[in-house]
């Protein structure tokens, strides 16, 4: 299956597409049994081409978005553990702070 027949949208096919439409309106009913088939192969292999002409920018933009969104992923983690970490580390701090001064209250 193919898109619409607009050559101004497929600059690339627009041979094949014109060709595929005067094939198609000379053989009205031989259509059916074949006849145009090598020309509709022929769009289909030019879109595929177009597809991929148009898709691999698109791609390449997203690749490096999504490679800066897991780097700045990782520093959030990152400061993340080591804020957990100094807290941590200052919650038990304080509790042996608490304990010893509790100890020597009592004596």
């Amino acid at each position: 299956m193919h898109p619409a027949l607009i050559p101004d949208k497929h600059p690339l096919c627009g041979k094949y597409m014109e060709a595929l439409v005067q094939c198609r309106k000379e053989n009205p009913y031989r259509k059916f049994f074949g006849v145009c088939s090598e020309i509709t192969y022929d769009l289909s292999a030019c879109l595929k081409k177009e597809k991929k002409i148009v898709r691999e920018p698109r791609q390449k933009r997203y690749h490096e978005r999504w490679a800066q969104k897991r780097r700045d992923d990782e520093e959030r983690l990152q400061k993340l553990q080591q804020e957990r970490r100094a807290a941590a580390t200052t919650a038990s701090g304080s509790a042996v702070t608490v304990g010893v001064s509790e100890v020597s209250q009592e004596a």
